[in-house]
C-alpha cells in the first residue's frame, strides 16, 4: 500500500518561507519566543526523527569544569519535573521507538526516532528533557560514577586516548583541547549548582535552540508541540552560533607511554574553519590523501608495505577552527617507516598537486558519500540541525552536490599550497601518540 504524504499545505502565520531559500520538502518556522523549528518531509518513510538542539557543547564548558555539558546530557535522563527516569525510558520504547542524545564540541542534541504516528509523543518528550531536568543530588553522584568509568575506559583504550591527546596538543589550554567527557579531576569537581547553572544558561536568550525533524513528519503539528513545550525558552540568536576566537599555542609533541604493544598516533595541524571558502577543496584533497581504502596512504602504507593495520586522514571543520590530520596504528618497529611514507605522500601531493583523475575520484567519492549519508530520517534531522547552527539555514543535497562539483583545479592547488605543508614541527604539525614504555623513536622532524 503506498504511503501518502501527510497533509502539510497549510502554514502557520509565522512559518512563511518568503525571502529564504529552503531545500525541497523543508519547512521553517520561528516560534514567537525565537526558537527555530525545521522539518524535512521524506517520501516513502513510515518513521520520524525529532531532535532538540542546544548551542552548547564541550567548548563552552567553564574553565576547570570540562565535561559539564556531557555530564548534563547524562543527568537529563535521570528525570524531569514531569517524568521519572523509568517513565522516560519507557515512554517511547513501549511504541517501538528509541531515545538518545549526544554532546559534541559545539552542540548538544536530544533526539528520538519513532513511527510517524508517534511524532507528537516524541517531540513532547525531547522538549521536556531540554527544559525540565530535575538534577537531583543523589542522581548526580550515581551518574558521575558512570561518566568517570567512561573516562577510565577511554584512558585504557589507546585509540580513544590518542584522540584526546591530539586535541590537547593542537588546542592546548583552550576549551577545544579538553576531552568532551572531561577528565577524572574536572568531572569530580562538577557540582549540582554547576548543573543548575548550565540548565539556566541553556534556557537563556543568548543560547540558540533548534527543533529539527525529518521523515514522514507533520510540520504544523511539530510547531504546535514545540510552541507549547518550549515556552520557558527564549532565543535572540535565530539558531545561529557565533564564531569564537581561537588562538593560543600548539604543543609540537604530546607522547604518553603506557603498558601497550602498539603505537597509536595522530599527526595533525590547525586548519580551516567551517566558514572558510577553501574548506571544500581541502576536503577533496583529504579524500585523496587518506580518506578511504583507495587513498594514497592506505594503498602505500597498508596494502603495499604492510606497515600499519589502520591508517587514514581526516579534515574537521569547526566554528572558527579546524584540523587536518593523519591517524596511524602500527607496530613499534614499523612506526618510523610508516611516518616516513606519510611525509613522502604529503610531499608528493604538495609537489605535484592532484591529477584530473584524482580530482574526479575525490568528487565522486564525496558526492556518493553525501548521498548515502543522508538516506535516513536520523541523518537528515542531524543535517538540518548542524547546517542551521553553522550556516543559518539548511543545506539541501542538491546544493551540497553542486558545491562539491564546483571545486576547480586552481582551488585545489591553492588549498594544497596554503594548508598542506611539508611535515615538520616548524610548519605547524604536531604529534600526539600513545606508545610502549620503552619506545624511543623520534617520529616528527
Amino acid at each position: 500500500m503506498p504511503i501518502a504524504k501527510k497533509k502539510n499545505a497549510s502554514k502557520s502565520p509565522d512559518s512563511s518561507n518568503a525571502g529564504s531559500e529552503l531545500p525541497e520538502n523543508v519547512r521553517r518556522t520561528v516560534l514567537p519566543n525565537g526558537v527555530v523549528v525545521l522539518s524535512e518531509w521524506m517520501s516513502g518513510q513510515r518513521s520520524a526523527s525529532v531532535g532538540v538542539w542546544l548551542g552548547l557543547g564541550s567548548r563552552h564548558d567553564p574553565v576547570g569544569k570540562a565535561g559539564l555539558a556531557h555530564l548534563y546530557e547524562h543527568m537529563v535522563f535521570k528525570g524531569t519535573a514531569k517524568r521519572s527516569s523509568a517513565r522516560i525510558s519507557r515512554e517511547l520504547e513501549e511504541v517501538g521507538g528509541h531515545l538518545n542524545a549526544f554532546t559534541s564540541r559545539e552542540q548538544t542534541c536530544f533526539y528520538a526516532k519513532v513511527l510517524d504516528r508517534d511524532q507528537d509523543r516524541a517531540a513532547t518528550l525531547v522538549c521536556d528533557l531540554v527544559t525540565g531536568a530535575k538534577l537531583s543530588a543523589k542522581e548526580l553522584e550515581l551518574e558521575r560514577g558512570v561518566v568517570l568509568e567512561e573516562i577510565r575506559g577511554c584512558e585504557d583504550d589507546p585509540e580513544e586516548l590518542v584522540g584526546d591527546l591530539f586535541a590537547e596538543a593542537l588546542w592546548a589550554k583552550q576549551p577545544l583541547g579538553a576531552p568532551i567527557a572531561g577528565t577524572l579531576d574536572s568531572v569530580a569537581a562538577i557540582t549540582g549548582e554547576d548543573l543548575r547553572r548550565h540548565l539556566e544558561r541553556s534556557l537563556s536568550p543568548e543560547i540558540p535552540m533548534l527543533v529539527a525533524a525529518a521523515g514522514n513528519v507533520d510540520h504544523d503539528s511539530l510547531v504546535a508541540c514545540a510552541g507549547e513545550a518550549l515556552q520557558a525558552k527564549a532565543c535572540t540568536s535565530d539558531a545561529v552560533q557565533k564564531i569564537p576566537r581561537v588562538g593560543g599555542r600548539i604543543r609540537s609533541r604530546l607522547v604518553v607511554r603506557k603498558d601497550v604493544t602498539q603505537v597509536n598516533l595522530i599527526l595533525s595541524r590547525r586548519s580551516l574553519g567551517a566558514h572558510a571558502p577553501q574548506r571544500h577543496a581541502l576536503g577533496l584533497v583529504n579524500l585523496v590523501l587518506g580518506g578511504g581504502m583507495a587513498s594514497r596512504l592506505n594503498q602505500e602504507i597498508r596494502e603495499k608495505r604492510g606497515l600499519a593495520y589502520s591508517v587514514y586522514s581526516f579534515a574537521d571543520f569547526l566554528l572558527g577552527a579546524g584540523a587536518l590530520g593523519v591517524s596511524l596504528g602500527t607496530e613499534p618497529a614499523q612506526a618510523a617507516k610508516a611516518m616516513e611514507v606519510v611525509s613522502r605522500e604529503i610531499a608528493k601531493i604538495r609537489q605535484n598537486g592532484l591529477s584530473k583523475r584524482d580530482l574526479r575520484f575525490a568528487k565522486d567519492y564525496a558526492s556518493g558519500s553525501a548521498v548515502l549519508a543522508l538516506e535516513s530520517p536520523g541523518s537528515r534531522m542531524q543535517n538540518l540541525g548542524k547546517c542551521q547552527f553553522l550556516y543559518g539555514r539548511p543545506l539541501g543535497l542538491d546544493e551540497i552536490l553542486a558545491t562539491i562539483e564546483a571545486v576547480t583545479p586552481d582551488q585545489i592547488a591553492e588549498a594544497i599550497e596554503e594548508h598542506l605543508p611539508l611535515v615538520s614541527a616548524d610548519a605547524g604539525w604536531t604529534l600526539a601518540a600513545v606508545v610502549p614504555e620503552d619506545f624511543k623513536e623520534e617520529l616528527l622532524p
